[in-house]
């Protein structure tokens, strides 16, 4: 809100002093000029009377009787050489001439004596002095003014401030993934109309994926049953198939198996609104674990393990992180030549875990697409490899639900991908797992 009044408060004084100026400028011009020339009208009879006695007595007369003449007007009274008066060059001719000169700087009014090179200069005239500090005075009520003018501000702001935290805040929410969340402004709000837009928006954005979440259940549901009715059959076939036929039926119905639980498994990672199941772990320890459980994926091939010397603790949803590792991992076994590498260690604020295999490797201009469900490189990696094209995409589901990402960075040999974790996770965006998401695969 500093921000935004300061903004608003710095354009608005803008204005007012632009304003203020060309008000000042057409005083000046009109209502300025017009007073100093009633000044000069009032002064000039009585300093034409006496510049013209002085000019009819000796020099050295002139002092007594400016004594006199001073008396009667009040006003202080002396001589000075018409060419030490502190005048630009058209006052100087402007008073040789014989007019009345006011001399702002000293509050003095200038007369030139007939007939000689001296001036009559009477003041400091007291009015002229006023004149001076009246204008002081505006210009301290303009600066109160313009300093009184930021509480009607910060009272027309303060509302309008509330309204766009709120509708920030709720924004952010769903952003978090809480769908529910309502920005509830008032009718009258001046914000009102854009906090229902948002609030219908989000809870159409809500019956949404929650109509996907229903659909993506029920056709689970409905793939699966033939699925079973498929093997029932197929188990009951007489006479049965040789073994060729029967495994390539079982490999068959197996990869459509698998291809649901993806399917579904994305699926459920793909809502904003996922919570995460977070605990306490070690990493390097959890790793150590699961080692065999990764190489049993693929006992031809060697999985190496790199660890730092020092703890790697963390907290998320190991769940998650096993599953993310085993799609890498799984990917690295399938495709590697003889050996793959898991790495892990900390970099500053983030854990950074690769995965890197000796294989043929990926075109680092496709990196881009490779995280993109069911997308497959058929160059490098095809359909004959097995996989549903969908590993890649839930890793960096994964990975985003833990304020994380997914990379493919550049190697001389094979293909090397990052998974990037905080270190500390944000735990007031995820809450656990309820008894549902558990159920779910």
């Amino acid at each position: 809100m500093r921000r935004l009044f300061i903004q608003f408060y710095l354009l608005l004084i803008g204005c007012f002093t632009l304003a203020i100026l060309l008000i000042g400028l057409v005083y000046q011009v009109s209502a300025e000029r017009a007073g100093d020339r009633y000044l000069e009208r009032m002064m000039q009879g009585s300093l034409g009377l006496l510049t013209g006695e002085l000019a009819r007595l000796p020099p050295e007369h002139w002092p007594a009787r400016m004594t006199e003449q001073s008396r009667q007007l009040a006003l202080p009274l002396q001589t000075g050489a018409l060419t030490r008066q502190p005048l630009a060059n058209e006052d100087q001719a402007f008073l040789a001439a014989g007019n009345i000169v006011i001399v702002e700087e000293d509050d003095t009014f200038l007369q030139r004596i007939p007939g000689t090179d001296q001036a009559l200069i009477v003041g400091p005239v007291p009015y002229l002095s006023y004149l001076h500090e009246l204008h002081w005075v505006d210009i301290g009520l303009l600066l109160l003014i313009g300093l009184s003018l930021g509480l009607p501000i910060l009272l027309w702001l303060r509302p309008h401030w509330r309204g766009l935290q709120r509708l920030e805040e709720s924004a952010r929410r769903v952003g978090a993934g809480d769908l529910s969340s309502r920005t509830g402004l008032a009718p009258g709000s001046s914000l009102g109309q854009v906090g229902r837009t948002f609030d219908n928006m989000a809870e159409q954005l809500q019956a949404m994926l929650a109509s996907r979440k229903q659909l993506t259940d029920a056709i689970a549901h409905e793939l699966r049953t033939p699925l079973v009715r498929l093997r029932y059959r197929l188990a009951m076939l007489d006479p049965q198939p040789d073994d060729a036929e029967q495994q390539g039926l079982e490999r068959d119905l197996g990869a459509l198996d698998a291809l649901i639980e993806e399917m579904l498994t994305y699926a459920r990672l793909d809502r904003p609104e996922l919570p995460l199941q977070c605990s306490e772990v070690e990493l390097g320890d959890w790793a150590q674990s699961r080692l065999v459980d990764w190489q049993a994926l693929r006992p031809d091939r060697r999985l190496t393990l790199q660890l730092p010397a020092h703890p790697l603790p963390w907290r998320g949803d190991i769940r998650l992180l096993d599953r993310a590792l085993e799609n890498l991992i799984g990917n690295a076994l399938r495709h590697a030549t003889s050996r793959v590498t898991l790495g892990m260690e900390r970099q500053q604020d983030h854990y950074l875990l690769e995965v890197s295999d000796d294989g043929p490797g990926i075109d680092s201009a496709l990196a881009p697409q490779i995280f993109e469900p069911f997308v497959r490189l058929d160059r490098s990696r095809d359909r004959r490899t097995g996989g549903a094209g969908l590993g890649l995409a839930i890793v960096r589901s994964i990975a985003r639900h833990h304020g994380g990402e997914v990379q493919l960075l550049p190697a001389e040999t094979g293909a090397r991908f990052c998974l990037r974790l905080p270190v500390h996770l944000d735990t007031n965006r995820h809450q656990p797992l309820t008894e549902a998401d558990r159920q779910q695969p």
